[in-house]
């Protein structure tokens, strides 16, 4: 639907005479594919555009003046370096196809000119910028690879074709007092411009409506899923008070012991009898209440995610009936839907990772570094003088503070805590012990040329302790917030 070549020569013929010795006062770039000419001669300025648009090309005077992009594109600021304030020595239609050639110089007299190509050959339309010897300076977009172009090589246009495979577009005929043809270009353009930009901008929509349709049932799924599994922790229970009432037969070091359903024994169904895993290491109350443990996690987890499984639920639900309410009405309000774009993080959820925070048993805050970024601020942002800190020796890992908050000593509890903590957010984690160093922040500095994260330490004395698994599942469990970058 672009300019045919008898078209090309009927815009050319109602170029005014001013053109010719014009000055190109402004060169702006409205679109990634639209380049816009403002010409001054005698205090009279006309703009004349360019569009490489693969259904759209053409060229032709335009009245209204669109809205510019803040930063110009690269291709722009090339011809603004180039062309800005040359005069316009010749406009002309070469190989009597559609390809514009417009020559600038300095002056009237100056034999030196560069050139400005515009090809509107359909979908492989392109900008050129040429210099003085008719070499490429630069491009719109990087031409086909048959043409064999390159920048610094000499432009060579591309083969015409016959007459007879191109069909002209018919343009309807305004009025206007000048330029009639120019103008009637520019209104039906115009119109064929902007319903494609609302065509694209309702597929933009819908696609941005399925994208987040996805992702929540993702969540969704994800969630529901934790909350069945979440849900079975009641076998946790039934498991607690069974070995309660049978704790004098269990003895120390059994890895399992036999699970007699209760309730099918009640109902005198045929008794399912199951073998129950048992941590040999532990002894049989601290099985059962380990069992109690992971039926209170079980729940307390089922208590944080029902409402966040609720909320989910609705926002998808908003979401289908949104995404049906547009294609009905075709009526799209952004406060009501923020869509998230295709490929864009929310904001919320980069901010929301952090150094965390852990409770001890003697109520000291404990936060960890788990990256250099975070080990950077946990030291040197977060800490202050008398604060506790710690780190597995000799192997990188996270940095380990105990925020000490007025008091002067760290009971012996919240140490082995801590230091639990710095072995597990290390390598040594795989071999289950280490040495872990200590000190207080005032002992530490930043190194000169440092690399992010890392200190150097002055004062430090070493504890040596292999990982407690339930000291570690206990802190672990008492996370209590995160600290927001």
């Amino acid at each position: 639907m672009g300019l045919s070549v008898t078209q090309v020569t009927e815009v050319l013929s109602e170029f005014p005479s001013e053109f010719i010795g014009g000055m190109i006062k402004k060169i702006d770039q409205p679109t990634p594919i639209t380049i816009l000419f403002e010409i001054e001669h005698h205090r009279q300025r006309r703009r004349l555009l360019f569009s490489a648009h693969p259904r759209f090309s053409r060229f032709h005077i335009v009245h209204q003046k669109p809205s510019n992009p803040k930063v110009p594109p690269n291709f722009c600021q090339l011809l603004r370096a180039h062309l800005r304030y040359k005069k316009i020595a010749a406009i002309k239609q070469i190989k009597d196809d559609r390809i514009i050639q417009v020559a600038v110089t300095w002056s009237n007299h100056d034999q030196i000119r560069m050139t400005f190509v515009a090809e509107l050959t359909g979908p492989a339309s392109n900008l050129f910028l040429l210099n003085e010897k008719g070499n490429i300076i630069g491009w719109l977009s990087t031409p086909h690879q048959s043409r064999q172009l390159a920048q610094g090589s000499p432009y060579s246009p591309p083969p015409g074709i016959q007459s007879s495979q191109f069909k002209e577009t018919l343009i309807p005929r305004f009025s206007a007092e000048q330029y009639p043809f120019n103008a009637s270009l520019e209104i039906y353009y115009a119109a064929l411009e902007k319903a494609e930009n609302e065509e694209q901008t309702k597929k933009e929509i819908l696609a941005r409506f399925e994208n987040n349709i996805r992702q929540v049932k993702k969540r969704r799924d994800r969630l529901t899923a934790r909350f069945i599994e979440a849900k079975k922790s009641v076998k946790y229970q039934q498991y607690g008070e069974f070995l309660k009432c049978h704790l004098h037969e269990i003895k120390t070091g059994a890895d399992h012991f036999l699970y007699l359903d209760p309730s099918l024994d009640a109902q005198k169904a045929v008794p399912s009898i199951q073998p129950v895993a048992l941590d040999p290491a532990l002894s049989p109350v601290e099985n059962m209440v380990r069992f109690f443990n992971r039926y209170k996690k079980g729940m307390k987890a089922i208590a944080n995610m029902n409402p966040i499984l609720q909320e989910t639920k609705r926002a998808l639900l908003q979401l289908e009936n949104g995404k049906q309410d547009f294609l009905e009405k075709q009526i799209f309000d952004p406060a009501d839907f923020p869509l998230k774009r295709i490929g864009q993080k929310q904001a919320a959820q980069k901010g929301a990772k952090g150094p965390p925070s852990y409770l001890s048993s003697d109520k000291f805050r404990i936060i960890v570094g788990r990256s250099d970024l975070e080990n950077e601020k946990v030291t040197f942002g977060l800490a202050r003088g008398n604060d506790l800190w710690l780190h597995a020796r000799g192997a990188p890992g996270a940095h380990v503070l105990i925020q000490m908050a007025g008091h002067k000593e760290v009971p012996h509890h919240t140490l082995l805590e801590a230091a639990n903590l710095a072995l597990h957010f290390s390598p040594c984690k795989k071999s289950g012990k280490g040495e872990v160093m200590y000190t207080f922040k005032k002992y530490l500095q930043r190194p000169k040329k440092g690399k992010t994260g890392s200190v150097i330490c002055s004062q430090e004395k070493t504890l040596y302790l292999e990982i407690e698994p339930k000291r570690l599942d206990q802190i672990l469990q008492n996370r209590i917030d995160v600290i927001r970058q």
